[in-house]
């Protein structure tokens, strides 16, 4: 059952104010019998509708007042019918509020209302449809993500496969570029080592017949100098005697320089020993000079130290003495120095 419930002001009732009219203040008892006869006209009219055959019209909503006595309740009657599914008449209460301005209000609120509750309930089909459109799109979304999930892993399943195959592909690509250099290199090697082997081939054969050659010429010289030294074969043993014997001279001066030499290198390590021996003792020597120094250096602070002692003791006691002597002086002559002294 839907409600309209107007609430005007509680200090007085108001009257009018409807289509640009200005509102006036109406007493409590004319309000209620103006409700009672716009009640009956509104039933007369639904009366004489019914009796010509016109579509059947539901009466104004029922307008009661609140405990108060200063609200006022409407009450649709077309909710009532609708929800009884039987057609009643006005309210007794309403009277002929039907024929006056309130009557004309309440119908335009009542059709305000039932329009409301069609657009109410038009724009509640729109939103089940719209819930079934998007749970319908939510559907096909999830479907389209699914499937583009699967392909954007099969493609990356294939963009793997394809690098792969790409990375093979360059590896493949180097090997056999490698193998074309290795190839090329070799073939190079290959011209270059025949090359080389004619060269040698060449310089071989030129220095085979120099060797030839130079074999000769020193063969010739070799049979001339065998010729010559044939008559010089004298000459040359009386030489060699004659350096034998020089050569035999100075291994015996040598061998003499080399015993020399060995007793030098022992008066040499004993000169050694011995002046280490002498830096040794310089060294003991220095050593005791230095603490015989230094124990006479202490020896003299202490004797200087124990002198200044006297002569300061000795200043002490001379001064005391001099002090004991003035006074003792001054003791002596005090008859001299002081007037009236006996």
């Amino acid at each position: 059952m839907s409600t309209v419930r107007l609430k005007p002001d509680r200090s007085r009732n108001w009257g009018g104010g409807v289509n640009g009219e200005t509102p006036t203040k109406l007493p409590r008892e004319s309000m209620e019998q103006r409700q009672d006869s716009d009640r009956q006209q509104q039933q007369q009219q639904q009366q004489e509708q019914k009796q010509e055959g016109e579509p059947k019209r539901y009466p104004p909503p029922v307008m009661t007042r609140t405990a108060d006595g200063f609200g006022i309740h409407v009450t649709s009657p077309i909710s009532e019918a609708q929800d009884s599914q039987s057609s009643q008449g006005w309210d007794s209460t309403i009277g002929k509020a039907g024929l006056g301005k309130t009557g004309r209000v309440i119908n335009k609120l009542v059709s305000d209302n039932e329009a409301l509750k069609r657009d109410i309930k038009i724009e509640r089909l729109k939103s089940e449809e719209a819930k079934q459109a998007a749970k319908l799109t939510g559907d096909k979304m999830d479907r389209l993500i699914q499937d583009y999930e699967s392909r954007l892993l099969e493609a990356n399943v294939t963009k793997t496969l394809l690098s792969r195959k790409e990375r093979q592909v360059e590896s493949l690509t180097a090997a056999i570029e490698i193998e074309r250099n290795r190839a090329t290199s070799a073939l190079n090697r290959e011209r270059t080592w025949r090359e080389e082997m004619e060269t040698a081939r060449h310089d071989a054969k030129i220095r085979v017949e120099e060797a030839a050659a130079h074999v000769q010429l020193v063969d010739g010289r070799y049979n001339v100098i065998v010729s010559h030294w044939d008559t010089q074969g004298e000459v040359v043993n009386r030489a060699a005697a004659k350096l034998r014997v020089e050569i035999s001279t100075l291994v015996e001066e040598r061998r003499k320089d080399d015993e020399k030499i060995m007793q030098l290198r022992e008066l040499c390590d004993q000169q050694d020993s011995s002046i280490k021996d002498l830096v040794r003792q310089k060294e003991e020597i220095a050593r005791q000079f230095d603490a015989y120094k230094q124990g006479q250096e202490d020896w003299l602070k202490d004797v200087k130290a124990n002198a200044h002692a006297r002569e300061a003791e000795q200043e002490r006691l001379l001064q005391e003495s001099r002090e004991t002597l003035a006074k003792l002086r001054w003791a002596l002559n005090v008859k001299e120095n002081v007037r009236g002294a006996q």
